[in-house]
């Protein structure tokens, strides 16, 4: 999932005004900015296949501190107390990791049984309902969810900027869902995919908090 997880930032900023759009962001994507940092130092794992751009067919051999439950939660309390006490917002704390943890959730809905539970051991009990199985559903369910929940919880001065970022991130993620082209272009180079997430997730963070 990419564009489903900006919408919950929506939902935490209508309820805690007082969090910056930007660092609620940065919350829902904590496990997606995390997790190419830890494959560039070899402490994750994903492999790329080369003959399909089908997210279901991406095979995440490990990733227990960027997509656990329980571990990134934990890291996302750390890097969330740190971010409360740089910007002296002591909400930031408590409502940080929820917004990592939701990250979680919402890949249960997407991702095939590749989700660690707890992230401490390689006998973790994983979990995925597979979505991404069904790739037009996949396409439509996404942006469904993110259009109604930025047209209720999105501040109103944001509201076309919002939307607008959203319909064109989601079509050109359109490929992951879809499989328009034959063969996957981000499957050339070790770190070419876990590099287009990180600027992905950058990219509309900024664009969005301009």
């Amino acid at each position: 999932m990419f564009i489903g997880h900006f919408a919950i930032a929506y939902i935490i900023t209508y309820l805690y005004p007082s969090i910056p759009l930007w660092v609620a962001l940065l919350g829902v994507s904590f496990p997606d900015l995390l997790w190419p940092i830890l494959v560039f130092l070899g402490v994750e794992k994903v492999k790329v296949n080369s003959d399909s751009p089908l997210q279901k067919d991406l095979k995440f051999i490990n990733y227990p501190y960027s997509h656990s439950l329980v571990l990134s939660t934990m890291l996302a309390f750390i890097f969330g107390g740190a971010l409360s006490i740089l910007l002296n917002n002591s909400l930031i704390l408590f409502v940080f990791p929820i917004l990592s943890a939701s990250h979680w959730f919402l890949d249960v809905i997407v991702h095939q049984k590749d989700l660690p539970l707890l992230g401490f051991s390689k006998r973790d009990i994983k979990v995925g309902l597979g979505l991404w199985n069904y790739g037009k559903v996949a396409f439509i369910t996404e942006y469904i969810f993110y259009i109604i929940i930025t047209l209720i919880f999105a501040p109103t001065n944001l509201l076309p900027l919002l939307l607008i970022l959203g319909t064109i991130f989601h079509i050109l993620n359109m490929n992951s869902f879809l499989g328009i082209t034959k063969n996957n272009i981000f499957a050339k180079g070790k770190y070419t995919y876990p590099i287009i997430t990180l600027l992905g997730f950058t990219l509309f963070i900024i664009l969005a908090s301009l």
